[in-house]
This record gives structure tokens, sequence and C-alpha cells, in this order.
């Protein structure tokens, strides 16, 4: 670098690290050597003519990590989707101490354009830092009248006092309500909706039972409830404050054999996953989480044009002053299942007419970069065509006022016109730009692998990373986001989670000067921490083997191309193959017609379950390749009366959290501990450290619980 920017090597250093006196043309040099070397740290620069990092920062509380809080990871996602198609990155922040060390870190590092806040409290902290701070950034959850009204929020209130109007119109009667008891406001205003939904029936609040819990009494107050006094005078409807509550009464109503939707209807409050799965499937007021991203990141955009225009920092004032634009309430909508009456093709029918923002529920990333260009330009180019030295393109790029408008709007229209796109050196290494790990996560709200993501972001904020994550939901997707980050440099490292990548990919990243490890996915010379799923398919078969059955389905994903024509998953492929090594094994050996493969979804392998046990000679014990997959086989025997584990039993892989709440035996793999070895791993890589052994393998172990018992004879 000093030889080839022909300045001493002291000269150098005081440019990468923005310290000591260097001279424009200095600068312009050391900067125009890092780029003809292709030295690559730290992430992208600028956005020239906007002046921008193009990176917003999303304050995550670390609660949001914990799997049963499904639908703020499903906002995470959302939010990540929104950004990309206005081409930002979402720099992630799960903050162990005060939130606003760290948000102070990245306004005086200027790293980012706005943040992104959730979970928000009347009196937030973090926004009156972000207000005095003069800082863009919008909200998930209302603020107090005194501070800016930067927020979009669900109606907390509409929403359950819609579901106490639908149970009524359904003809329960006898109504009670359960929600958490928390300070959050959103859990307020839902025990204020169920008040006005009952109001608004002509019923008084006084003669309903409201319970509000916490985790550890919920079961317990919830039994009581239901099994204190008289059929005709107990509670026949619970509308609950969330999905995960409705969840326990279902479990409470099942031990004491109440019918969901006939003796008890239920409903809950958020629109996830869990809701489908249910049976019968949960009538829930549903949180639009899609668009609710959509209009937090429009928010937060609209605040950077609005300080761009103005040329100077954002005023945010307080509260709704005359002109400034107030928050925004964005309706929940009553998704209908079985839990309140009625059949399922009913229940599809009325959901069908009233649905809109559900579908949108699932949308995954969408394009977030264009590509690269075959050749890279460089600085010098930008000048030459400019008709301008390489020292005030370099002060154009570090944003200095000694630049005459019209010398600037030439080299801008030749940035523009030539598609240059600055190294990180050119705009980031002088001002001392935080180190940044970028996920490619496949599938990122799958159950399994929301943990494994939690856990590596918790290592990486404790190791002083900022986080970019990317999803993958399809090969066209992981194309698209390896072009955007690479030639930008917009990350020391790589983390693939649950991401196998073809030798070309690997060799395109390592060429990049970008470390990479990989969880979950064999990765061929990239460090990678995985599990055995050939032994664990054989672990969890010879345990039904030695329970005494002999007709075992498998219920598993299809198989997936190799990449980089295909996302290359092998997990359900290998665990498959440990099915048959234990049958043949045993001397049974493998039917072709007991083995169903399809997409990875409960309700696809609730169809294939259903259709193995509709068999003339149907399995008596099932092993599905995931626990979804087996939640949806639970759900096909429930449909059909099949009495698990008397009948079938059922063993899954995995062990999510659900896992224990149904009492579901599986195959445990350490899911959070395998994210903490892949953050780990790729942490020393970056610090120049050998990582041994290359392929770390976890251990796996079998929990056997209530699915499976000894066959019939």
């Amino acid at each position: 670098m000093s030889r080839a920017a022909a300045v001493s090597r002291q000269t150098v250093s005081n440019v990468l690290n923005g310290s000591g006196r260097v001279g424009d043309a200095a600068r312009a040099r050391v900067l125009a050597a890092v780029e003809a070397l292709g030295y690559y740290p730290h992430h992208g620069a600028r956005s020239l003519r906007s002046r921008r990092t193009r990176q917003f920062a999303y304050v995550m509380p670390q609660a949001q990590l914990l799997p049963a809080n499904y639908i703020m990871q499903q906002f995470l996602q959302s939010l990540a989707a929104a950004c990309a198609r206005r081409s930002y990155s979402l720099v992630i922040v799960v903050p162990e101490g005060d939130p606003r060390d760290e948000m102070r870190r990245l306004i005086a590092s200027r790293s980012v354009d706005a943040f992104l806040l959730s979970e928000l409290q009347q009196d937030d902290a973090r926004v009156k830092l972000l207000a005095e701070a003069r800082m863009p950034f919008a909200c998930f959850g209302r603020t107090g009248p005194a501070l800016p009204q930067n927020w979009v929020d669900i109606d907390n209130r509409g929403g359950v006092a819609a579901a106490v109007a639908h149970v009524l119109a359904r003809g329960f009667g006898r109504i009670a309500f359960v929600g958490y008891r928390t300070p959050n406001h959103w859990d307020t205003e839902r025990a204020a909706g169920f008040r006005e939904g009952l109001a608004a029936g002509g019923i008084s609040a006084d003669q309903a039972d409201m319970l509000l819990v916490d985790e550890a009494s919920a079961r317990r107050k919830i039994r009581s409830l239901l099994s204190a006094g008289r059929p005709e005078v107990r509670p026949d409807a619970i509308v609950t404050s969330s999905d995960r509550l409705a969840g326990v009464v279902y479990s409470v109503a099942a031990e004491l054999r109440l019918r969901i939707g006939q003796d008890l209807a239920v409903t809950g409050f958020d629109g996830s996953a869990a809701a489908a799965l249910m049976h019968p499937r949960l009538t829930t007021a549903a949180i639009p989480v899609d668009e609710i991203a959509r209009q937090v990141v429009a928010r937060a955009m609209r605040q950077l044009d609005q300080r761009q225009l103005d040329q100077r920092q954002l005023d945010h004032g307080p509260g709704q002053e005359p002109g400034r634009e107030p928050g925004e309430v964005v309706q929940a909508m009553l998704r209908l299942g079985e839990s309140t009456g009625g059949s399922r093709r009913e229940a599809d029918g009325l959901a069908a007419r009233s649905e809109d923002d559900a579908a949108r529920m699932w949308k995954r990333f969408q394009r977030s970069a264009t590509p690269a260009a075959d050749r890279r330009i460089t600085i010098a180019d930008v000048a030459a065509d400019a008709g301008v030295g390489i020292g005030t393109v370099s002060r154009v790029l570090n944003g200095s006022d000694q630049v005459r408008d019209s010398t600037m709007r030439a080299v801008l229209d030749s940035i523009e016109r030539l598609g240059y796109r600055p190294s990180h050196a050119a705009a980031t290494l002088v001002r001392g730009s935080p180190r940044t790990v970028a996920l490619l996560v496949a599938h990122m709200t799958r159950p399994s692998t929301v943990v494994r993501v939690a856990s590596a972001l918790a290592v990486l904020e404790e190791q002083g990373y900022d986080a970019i994550v990317y999803n993958v939901d399809s090969p066209a997707e992981r194309d698209r986001h390896l072009e955007a980050l690479l030639p930008t440099h917009r990350a020391d490292g790589v983390l693939a989670i649950c991401l196998p990548l073809s030798r070309g990919q690997l060799g395109q990243i390592t060429r990049a000067g970008v470390a990479v490890v990989s969880v979950d996915a064999a990765n061929p010379g990239a460090p990678q921490t995985l599990v055995d799923d050939v032994a664990g398919g054989r672990l969890a078969t010879g345990h039904l083997i030695a329970l005494g059955h002999r007709r075992i389905g498998f219920v598993g994903d299809m198989p997936h191309r190799k990449p980089p024509a295909g996302l290359g998953f092998t997990s359900s492929a290998d665990r498959q193959r440990g099915y048959r090594e234990a049958l043949a094994a045993a001397g049974i050996g493998a039917k072709d017609g007991l083995i169903r493969l399809g997409s990875h979804d409960a309700a696809v392998a609730a169809e294939h379950a259903a259709q193995l046990l509709k068999c003339p000679d149907p399995p008596s014990a099932i092993f599905a390749a995931s626990d979804t997959q087996a939640i949806g086989v639970l759900a096909a025997a429930d449909r059909l009366g099949v009495a698990v584990p008397g009948e079938l039993s059922v063993v899954g892989f995995d062990d999510i959290e659900s896992a224990t709440f149904l009492d579901l035996s599986t195959v445990r793999q350490p899911l959070a501990r395998s994210g903490t070895e892949g953050a780990w791993r790729l942490c020393a890589v970056l610090r120049g450290e050998r990582v041994r052994p290359l392929r770390q393998e976890l251990p796996i172990e079998l929990m056997a619980r209530g699915s499976s018992a000894r066959a019939r004879r």
C-alpha cells in the first residue's frame, strides 16, 4: 500500500485509522491504492449522491430472540425484506445492557442512516436519545405524547373487540379473557378491547372473568377457571391476548376433555404459524407484519428525504405538533378457524371473504441489489471521466464542502454513468466503521433456524460485531445477496446458517477476502459446525424398532438440487438414509409405500401422514424428518381419530420449543450451541486464528416423550 501510493507507512496508517494529519492529495493516493490492490476492510461505502450508508439499524431486545417470540421474529424478517426493497441492509443490534450505549456508538461512527425500534414504552429512553441526537428513526409500537410520533402500531383494542363480537355472533355467551399481566401498553390495550367488545354486545364487564397471568401461573389459573363450578356456569368461550396463551388453553382443555369449538370457543392474537398448526385451527386476530414493516421503513425513509431536502439535521420535535406526521394505526385481521365453532369448510369460506393481509404473512425477501459489473470501476476512472484530479474525487467521496457545485455535479454524474461502487475504504475507513458480519440464513423463520440465529447474534454482539441478516428462500435470492455483499465488501465475514454453498461460491467469498464459516451445512474447505443426520435417523428409527414397531413410515422433504442450481439441503435425505439403515439392520427393510416426501411444511406433512394412515395396512409409527413435520403428523392423527401413542407413535427431529409443549418424542440436536459455536469459530478466523477441527460435529440424543410407546401386539 505504501509503495503503491508513494507515501510512508505512517501516512497509510493514518488514512486507514482516520488519525493524524494527511493532505488531500496523499489521502487520495492511498484510497486509490486501496482500490487498485483490492484491499477490503469492513462494510460498504455510502451512497455518494445521497450521502447515505444504505444501512438501517434495528435495535432488537434480547427477548425477541426467544423461540416463543415468533411474531417478532417474523417482524425481523419482514423488516429486512422491506429494507431490501429499498436497497438497504439491516444491521441488527442486540444489546446486553443499556441499548443506548450501542446506539451512541452507531450514531458517532455514522454507520447507519436511521434506527428502527420495536416494543416501545410510553417514556422510551431510546426514543429520547434519538430525538436529542436528531437522528431519523421509526418504530413498531407507540410512544408517549411527549415524544416524537414516528410510529406504526397494530390496533390492539380493535383486534380483541372484533374477536369478542365474532364469538358472540357464534352463539357463545359466557366469555372470559386471559391476558398477560405486564406494564406493556399492548397488553393493557388488549384487555381494554375485551371490555369494549363486551360493552358493544350489551354485556357488563363485571359479568365476565378476566385472568391476567404470567408464564409461570398461566396453566394453573386457566385450569382453575375451566374446572371450577358447574358446566352451565363455567366459560364457554375464552378470548386470549396471544396465540401462545391460546395454546395453553388448548392443552388444559384436552386434559379436561373439553372439545375446542364445541364445548369451548378459543381465540388468539398475533396470527403466528402456531395458530394454523393447532387442531382445530385457531381463530386469531392476525397482525399484518409485512405491512407494518413496510410502513415503518417508509416512515424512516421519509425522514431521511426530509433531512436531505432541508440540508440540516432532522428536528423531530415533541408530540404531534401542527404539520408533523402522526403515528399510524394498522387494523388487525380476524383470521377464522374452527376453534370458534363451525366446520373447516365453513371457516375457510368465512376467512376467504375477510382475508387480505394474511396471505402476505409469508412473503420472503425481495431483490436487494443489482449485479456487479465484470470489471471494477476505480476512483481514477471517475476522475478521468469527469475531467478532474483524483484528489477532487476523493473530496467528493468524503463529503468535503471544498468542492464547487458544478464540479461536484460533474463527479457525481460520472459516478452514476460509470456505475462506480466505491470500495469500503473510500468512505468508511477514515471514519472508523465497526466490524460487520453477514448472516446468510436459509428459511429464517423455521423454528430450528431461529434458535441458531439468536445464539449467533448474541455471540457477535458480545464480540463487538454488527450483524447484517440476509434471508434465503431460493437460489436466486442467495445469488442476489452474494452479488450485493461481495463487490461492495459490506462484511468482514459470512456465517452461512443451514445454507450449503458450491465450491465456486465458497471460492468467490474467499477471493473477496471475506472469511466464511458454516452452520448446519457441509461446505467443503470452510469451518463447519453440524450434526450427523444419518446417525440421527438411525437413532429415531431404532427407538421405534425397540418399541416393537415394524411398519414405520417416514415423512420428509423432497430432494434438493445441489448448489448453485438449487439450495442443496441434505438433512432430510440424510435422516431418511439413517431410517433405511436402521430398518435394514433390524431385518425389516424399507418399503417405498411407507415413505412420503414433499415441501418442508406442517400442512403438507399432515396431508402425507393422512395418506399413510388411510392405507389398508397403515404404519404403527411415523418418523418425521423435523419437528415441524411431526406436528403435521400429530394433527393428521388427531383429525382422523387415530390415538397417539396408543395407535400411532410419532418421532420428530430437532427438539424445538413446541416439541416439549406437545410431549413429542424427538431427536434433540443442540440448536443454540450450533449457532454459538459457528459464531465463535468465525470470530476466531477473523482474529487470524487457525480453527480446528475443520468439521465440528455436535452430539445428538433421543428425547423419548409421550408421543411414542410400545406397539400393540
